[in-house]
């Protein structure tokens, strides 16, 4: 995997240099920006395929230039730290974070989270038995990859979709978090968390809003699995 644009935005002029270095070397197009308003800048200039993403910076956060890119594109965003902090990794990754590096490993990590969020971003998810999902309130278009709820438009990042494209395709059977770290990040994955704050994401996107009547249970011990508000389930092909 070569050639794909990355933008990477640290305030840190040695480790900005270094990451921009590095990923050239390994055959990618870079861009740098030393602080958020630029990398916004940046982004609009440059297009990039992925962004490399300081979390702590002057002014302007990473999350919050996270949101900003969030809120006209979904590619991949890779956050990097100074520090292993579960709340600063929590706010990321809900924040519209797709990964979480923290400095001071080796470049071979964060070449190998890369390359996996690439390829998850421009592979497919399993095609399904169907063209299309519909149970009255969710439809997905497995052709176009388009997602309504309730008739309406619903923009889910690459992870999003394929979270819910394995519980529709796996309707009525849990899907253990384990399944799906690795139907959707990729074997190189072990934190089970990655699973709950995307899923998290995801509910908040379908509206799973009801204690009484969540779309998508969690079973206990046994994983995740999608609840069709409508008794007429299954999947219908266009």
């Amino acid at each position: 995997m070569a050639g794909e644009r990355i933008l990477v935005v640290d305030d840190a002029p040695d480790i900005l240099e270094a990451l921009e270095t590095t990923l050239d070397d390994s055959g990618f197009q870079t861009a740098g920006a030393p602080d958020g308003r630029s990398a916004l800048r940046t982004f609009y200039e440059f297009q990039p395929q992925l962004v490399v993403l300081d979390l702590v910076m002057p002014m302007m956060s990473g999350v919050d230039v996270c949101r900003q890119i969030r809120s006209m594109s979904d590619v991949p965003i890779v956050f990097l730290s100074g520090v292993e902090d579960i709340d600063q990794k929590v706010e990321a990754l809900r924040a519209g974070g797709d990964d979480f590096v923290v400095k001071g490993g080796s470049f071979t990590e964060l070449l190998a989270r890369i390359e996996s969020n690439l390829r998850r971003a421009t592979s497919s998810a399993p095609t399904p038995i169907n063209d299309r999902f519909q149970d009255g309130f969710l439809d997905i278009n497995f052709v176009t990859s388009e997602v309504t709820v309730s008739g309406s438009a619903v923009d889910l990042t690459p992870i999003e979709y394929r979270l819910i494209t394995e519980l529709v395709n796996n309707i009525g059977s849990p899907v253990p978090p384990t399944d799906l770290l690795e139907r959707v990040w990729g074997p190189d994955y072990q934190t089970e968390n990655l699973v709950k704050w995307h899923m998290s994401r995801l509910r908040k996107k379908i509206g799973d809003t009801d204690p009484q009547n969540k779309l998508i249970v969690t079973r206990r011990g046994f994983g995740y699995v999608y609840n069709s508000p409508s008794s007429n389930l299954g999947l219908n092909a266009a």
